[in-house]
């Protein structure tokens, strides 16, 4: 019986790959550098900020990075209000879930105010139990670090969480702290990829997370 359900965000309940490739792009831009190709900033998706400017900047230290990261948190704080929605049935499952008893928490890459704002926007906050993100956890995905700290402070074993993501990074984190993980089609990573990662479940609709819970 799944107790916990422990949630990425981006690309897993909410469409966030315009409001993401367009910070990045405007990030790049003000710092002087070209224009990172689409698919290269769409496969960084899930990963902290760091890890994803450290891959994509030509030429960076300690100060760029620093700056690139301060810019972008600025710059998506007002993208996103306007480019970021949820996917279909992501709500009505939501609701359906925390009325029936379900714990859910958010274990994201991004920033926690971010986070807030667009939970609060999308009217789900209300169904959540946690809300971790990047600044929360020392070592970031892949390393299991946030789906232990949610599994300590619900009081949850990994046998009773379920961790669903749209990446790799998500399918690892979860192994690493061996719950049951769940892989979604429709947002960063091909289903192949996820297949390959081993996640014990593939669904192409958020809807489709019910049955696997009552199970």
């Amino acid at each position: 019986m799944i107790k916990t359900l422990i949630l990425d965000f981006d690309g897993t309940i909410a469409d966030t790959r315009n409001s993401i490739i367009q910070t990045v792009q405007m990030t790049m831009k003000e710092l002087g550098f070209f224009d990172a190709d689409e698919s290269v900033i769409e496969n960084l998706i899930g990963l902290p900020l760091k890890e994803t400017f450290i891959n994509i900047l030509p030429e960076f230290d300690e100060v760029i990075l620093k700056k690139a990261i301060g810019l972008y948190r600025e710059k998506y704080n007002e993208i996103c209000l306007n480019t970021v929605q949820l996917y279909p049935n992501v709500k009505e499952t939501l609701k359906l879930l925390y009325d029936n008893g379900t714990i859910i928490a958010i274990a994201s890459s991004k920033g926690k105010e971010a986070l807030s704002v667009l939970l609060r926007k999308m009217d789900i906050y209300r169904y959540i139990f946690m809300v971790l993100g990047e600044q929360d956890v020392n070592n970031k995905k892949p390393a299991p670090d946030m789906v232990l700290r949610i599994l300590e402070e619900t009081k949850s074993i990994p046998q009773e969480a379920l961790v669903i993501g749209d990446t790799i990074y998500d399918i690892e984190m979860g192994q690493r702290a061996e719950c049951t993980t769940c892989a979604v089609t429709y947002g960063n990573h091909s289903e192949n990829r996820l297949r390959k990662q081993g996640a014990n479940y593939i669904i192409n609709d958020f809807i489709e997370v019910i049955p696997i819970i009552k199970n």
